[in-house]
């Protein structure tokens, strides 16, 4: 066989089975059979238009219906169960029936195609099993699927296809297996009296299920949902048809207001219902906004449950998984009866008067976000058995801690910890009211592609491992200086503003200038020479810097090692080249005297030791000290004896130059005390008597004698 022909035949199998089965299983082959509905009367065998109504007669054949017109067009079924795959084929070309399609005697299959670009108006639609495809929008009064018979099954399928309903009386019916599918959009809008839509009414039938898929909508609201009835009118009721939602699918309900006993709820059922994939439900309520009086399962969905006057979300059991969950009530928002567990999701659950999630249950958390809002007085997250938290954060308005938390990071009010170590998971931020504590020996870390926000107040303590990305509005730690701004602990971001610098009050100093220092970056300020009061000032006045300075030591230049003589009325008189300026005192052996005992004048520095003191001291030598700033200048004198020593005569020993007495006897006065002696004591040196006159006498013409005789004789050695 040809290859190209194989190929061909296997693509064309392919494609018939991705096509609608419901459609492709019995689609007829003949043109259409069109029929303008606004008309004359006729009769054939293919249609009866009459007064009273329109006759389509024949099944398994295409009709094409067009036109305007108030009257109805009947269906007639069969009760033969060999004809229950037989089905009415209408492609609705901009088709206005007032009088809407009936169905007569027996239930009936139809398969309407709603062309593109096509607007549609029926009163009434309904069938056993019903098939509706096609882009173009129908609107209508009534669009029900009948209850199953003993021999034909009840279904639905809507692809594509925009329906809208304004329900007119009572509530529409879908029973049977029931899938919308494509992109279709239903939309069911109450009276006021009833829930706009009954899912699976028929008590005890197993085949009940409704599916949306791909990027179907099923939308059911009332009129005036503000306005209270006397009644409970929810928006979407389920009592035996399990619903799924996948892919992108969409589901919409609300109650209405009540002024009675009960109140309506957004959605409720008694079947089980799946969330999954990217689907999303919106419900809102004044009793539960989405009741499941079974299990609900949440696996990548979305929810938006909100009741005025109980319980956001309430299920049986409850199970939460890679899902993002908004619930408000007034009565718990999330209430798992028997069970409720959360991973991988992220929960706002707000409650006005109760707990704000909770389970009769064990309750656990793993990996998700978790905000919990109650009233003051009431927890925000509580189960009545166990409670089991890991890897999660969770922020509770109540007071609650949990003794199996692992792992996670638990906010009660805006005081939050790090509770071992913490994985973010995608986003997580830390408001501006909140603080964070990351508390030694636990670890926040911030995973690739995880995103970190502080808007608040971070404490670091602990570790931080950042691998994605960390943001703050509002960094915190870090320490500034003069020279580096802080940094902030958390982000690692510099940020505020330099110091000033840290000027330590202890004076830095070198040989020529003194300062202050900045400890951090040594920067000078005030910074000056230093100041001494002289030149010979050693220390500076402002930052005690001690300095070198070459002083003279001062010395006597006048009066050193001079004698005086007891009761000499002459003043002794000492001169140091010390400066005048510098004087300080006088000291006599060691011991400084009255300054009444002498006088000082400039010149460098004179002292003048007065008589009267001198004649205090006792004869002998002493020691002068002329104490100056730059040091004392010293020198000794010596106090004589105002009294003449007289010889002692010896005959035994005249002449014996040995003798220890020869310097007490000695009769010559020496030529130096002549000359010290004043003119007024001559008189009584010449009083003194030796008490041997005639020795003296005699012993002057024994030199004059011999001078002569050694002048002779020098002569005649001459001559």
């Amino acid at each position: 066989m040809n290859k190209k022909l194989i190929t061909m035949l296997v693509t064309f199998c392919f494609m018939l089975l991705l096509a609608p089965v419901s459609v492709m299983a019995a689609t007829p082959t003949n043109a259409p059979i069109v029929i303008d509905v606004g008309g004359a009367n006729v009769e054939n065998e293919n249609y009866k238009i009459t007064d009273t109504g329109i006759n389509i007669r024949k099944r398994d054949v295409n009709y094409e219906l067009t036109g305007t017109t108030d009257k109805q067009i009947n269906f007639w079924g069969s009760n033969n169960p060999n004809e229950v795959d037989q089905a009415f084929y209408l492609k609705l070309n901009n088709l206005v029936c007032n009088g809407g399609f009936i169905v007569q005697n027996s239930p009936v299959k139809m398969v309407v195609e709603v062309p593109k670009d096509t607007n549609n108006k029926l009163k009434r639609i309904s069938a056993n099993d019903l098939t509706i495809y096609g882009s173009g929008v129908l609107n209508t009064e009534g669009f029900t699927v009948t209850q199953k018979t003993s021999y034909m099954d009840s279904a639905l399928h809507v692809t594509d296809t925009t329906i809208n309903v304004n329900v007119a009386r009572n509530s529409a019916e879908w029973n049977g297996k029931c899938v919308i599918s494509g992109n279709a959009v239903l939309t069911y809008t109450g009276n006021g009296t009833y829930a706009p839509l009954q899912l699976g009414v028929k008590n005890g039938d197993t085949t009940h299920s409704v599916l949306l898929e791909d990027n179907a909508k099923l939308i059911c609201l009332q009129d005036d949902p503000e306005t209270p009835s006397e009644y409970s009118v929810s928006g979407l009721e389920s009592f035996g048809a399990p619903i799924t939602l996948k892919d992108n699918s969409y589901l919409e309900a609300e109650a209405k207001s009540s002024t009675g006993k009960y109140a309506g709820f957004g959605i409720i059922s008694s079947s089980p219902m799946k969330v999954l994939g990217n689907s999303k439900v919106v419900a809102k309520g004044y009793d539960a906004a989405l009741s499941v009086d079974n299990d609900l399962e949440i696996n990548g969905g979305a929810i938006k449950a909100i009741s005025k006057k109980s319980n956001g979300i309430y299920a049986n059991n409850l199970k939460i998984e890679n899902a993002q969950i908004e619930a408000e009530g007034y009565y718990p928002a999330l209430f798992g009866n028997n069970a409720l567990s959360i991973s991988n999701s992220t929960i706002n659950a707000t409650s006005t008067g109760d707990i704000a999630i909770f389970t009769r249950g064990n309750l656990s958390i793993e990996n998700s976000k978790v905000d919990a809002n109650a009233p003051q007085d009431k927890k925000g997250i509580k189960a009545r058995k166990t409670t089991t938290i890991n890897q999660s954060w969770i922020t509770t308005t109540g007071d609650e801690s949990y003794d199996s938390i692992n792992d996670s990071v638990l906010f009660n009010g805006n005081d939050g910890k790090v509770i071992g170590n913490v994985t973010v998971i995608g986003e997580e931020t830390v408001s501006s009211e909140k603080t964070l504590i990351i508390s030694e020996g636990t670890t926040l870390t911030i995973p690739d592609k995880a995103k970190f926000t502080n808007n608040g107040t971070v404490v670091v303590n602990g570790t931080i491992i950042n691998n994605g990305q960390i943001t703050c509005t509002n960094h915190s730690g870090g320490k500034a200086t003069c020279i580096q701004k802080a940094v902030c602990e958390l982000c690692n971001q510099e940020y505020g503003d330099l110091l000033e610098h840290n000027y330590s009050t202890k004076w830095m100093n070198n040989e020529e200038i003194h300062w202050q220092e900045c400890t951090v970056c040594h920067n000078h300020k005030d910074e000056s020479k230093h100041i001494f009061d002289d030149d010979k000032d050693t220390v500076c006045n402002v930052c005690g810097y001690e300095r070198m300075v070459n002083i003279k030591t001062p010395k006597i230049i006048k009066g050193q090692n001079s004698k005086w003589k007891k009761d000499s009325k002459i003043d002794f008189v000492f001169v140091s080249d010390a400066d005048y300026s510098d004087f300080v005192s006088v000291s006599i052996d060691g011991k400084i005297i009255d300054s009444k005992n002498y006088v000082s004048k400039e010149g460098s520095t004179i002292i003048t030791l007065k008589s009267d003191y001198l004649n205090t001291l006792s004869v002998g030598k002493h020691t002068i000290s002329i104490n100056s700033t730059t040091g004392s200048a010293s020198t000794e004198f010596i106090i004589e004896s105002n009294e003449v020593e007289t010889p002692v005569k010896d005959d035994n020993k005249k002449n014996d130059s040995t003798s220890n007495n020869q310097a007490t006897v000695n009769p010559t006065i020496k030529e130096e005390t002549k000359t010290t002696v004043k003119a007024e004591n001559k008189e009584e040196v010449k009083k003194v008597k030796t008490g041997d006159d005639e020795n003296i006498i005699g012993v002057v013409l024994l030199l004059i004698g011999s001078l002569v005789v050694l002048t002779y004789i020098r002569k005649k050695k001459i001559e």
